[in-house]
């Protein structure tokens, strides 16, 4: 693959102020970049493949119904995908915590639900084959996103009173393999997004 000589850029958040998403790129970029070293140098890490179930069960002399709660299967997985993991699971009640305008707290809900998404199916491959799928650098890349978008708001707050961020919409680039991996996630992450009113109409897509 030829080297990318692009700048840094956002592929999935976007905020109102011009100067507030510049700094978020910066953010998002080192946190990626951040996520790409620890699978260097890290082991590889358990991660939960689906949600917790409960059921019920008759216990005791009584025979009295309880509820339980059965932990989920855990899967091996490369140290940016656990740290993926722990973005997409913790980041959205954080960025709620900030006590910030409903658009960004929808956004982290819905990035941090693609991110799950995305680190479970990842989950079912080979550790030795993770790596090399195509939806783990947009996995990698999403969670960077999602880490940055809660210190940018824990820096800057929200500068709007209300819809100072959104996703952005999906579009291809270009004709490399990225592009349309970008575009494919994006396109799954305003569909969430949409649900809770934090795409502007006219950046939906038309199909």
């Amino acid at each position: 693959m030829s080297t990318d000589r692009r700048e840094p850029e956002a592929r999935y958040v976007q905020f109102a102020d011009d100067a507030t998403q510049a700094q978020f790129v910066r953010m998002a970029e080192a946190d990626h970049q951040a996520l790409l070293k620890a699978d260097q140098w890290g082991a590889s890490l358990p991660v939960a493949t689906g949600p917790d179930t409960i059921v019920s069960e008759r216990r005791g002399l009584l025979r009295r119904l309880t509820e339980v709660t059965v932990p989920a299967p855990t899967a091996l997985v490369t140290p940016a995908l656990a740290a993926a993991d722990r973005a997409g699971s913790e980041v959205p009640q954080r960025v709620a915590g900030l006590g910030g305008c409903v658009a960004e707290a929808a956004l982290a809900a819905a990035a941090g639900e693609v991110v799950l998404d995305l680190v479970r199916y990842l989950a079912g491959l080979q550790l030795s084959q993770q790596q090399a799928h195509p939806a783990y650098r947009q996995t990698v890349r999403l969670a960077a996103e999602l880490e940055a978008l809660h210190e940018v708001l824990a820096k800057v707050g929200c500068g709007e009173g209300s819809g100072c961020v959104r996703a952005r919409a999906p579009m291809h680039w270009g004709r490399r393999a990225e592009d349309v991996e970008v575009a494919e996630v994006r396109a799954v992450l305003v569909r969430l997004a949409e649900t809770a009113g934090t795409v502007e109409h006219n950046d939906r897509p038309s199909h």
